[in-house]
């Protein structure tokens, strides 16, 4: 009976030491040219009613040198925005997408939470001083995704095996809806090439043509 208890404990432990997540599908995009490519979101739906889980995560996007940074940011439904002005100079942050919509006026060295993307879609953000300014937010139901890195690559840890859709998405992506989007079943830890059918096209250019005054107003 001791023998067996001893057993019993140590199945356990070892139980509670196996990581959370099973299954990991490792992703590389690429363009026609098999060019990795960077700073692509990548995201996985469960199509087969798999427990996704709901994180409670806060995601920062700054106001740095006139830019949003990053340019692309990525949360799930349901997560709360930090939003923090580092210039020194006041910016009046909007949206105008969709329930998205928002417009907040953020002075230097101030910092707002927004806790009201409970639903997917793409939130496209600009600046009412700094019209050159553009970010984009993309707000997920799941909470399997990422960025690529400089190797164009990431890995998603996933914890239920079922069939999948992965999708790579990029607002410069020339893609249908800027995306490029497969099926798959996933069983066994998998590795996925997601090749583009077309170039990307050009990032836009987040700097002024002209000399910025200050508006006094703000």
């Amino acid at each position: 009976m001791n023998v067996n208890f001893r057993q019993l404990l140590l199945l356990v432990f070892v139980l509670l030491s196996l990581p959370l997540y099973a299954l990991s599908v490792k992703v590389q995009v690429v363009d026609p040219a098999d060019k990795p490519l960077e700073n692509m979101v990548v995201y996985l739906e469960a199509l087969e009613g798999q427990k996704q889980g709901q994180t409670d995560k806060t995601l920062d996007i700054g106001q740095v040198n006139k830019t949003f940074t990053p340019y692309i940011s990525v949360i799930q439904s349901g997560n709360a925005v930090r939003f923090y002005n580092q210039d020194d100079i006041t910016h009046h942050i909007y949206s105008v997408t969709g329930s998205h919509k928002f417009s907040i006026k953020i002075r230097s060295g101030q910092q707002m939470l927004k806790q009201d993307f409970a639903q997917a879609g793409e939130v496209v953000m600009g600046c009412n001083i700094h019209d050159w300014m553009s970010g984009y937010l993309l707000v997920l139901d799941t909470p399997y995704f990422d960025k690529t890195d400089s190797h164009g690559q990431l890995t998603l840890n996933i914890a239920e095996p079922g069939q999948y859709r992965i999708t790579a998405w990029h607002p410069q992506m020339q893609e249908k809806d800027n995306r490029l989007v497969q099926t798959f079943t996933l069983l066994e830890n998998k590795s996925i090439i997601l090749k583009l059918n077309q170039v990307m096209a050009e990032m836009p250019q987040q700097e002024s043509d002209d000399e910025f005054y200050f508006l006094s107003e703000y």
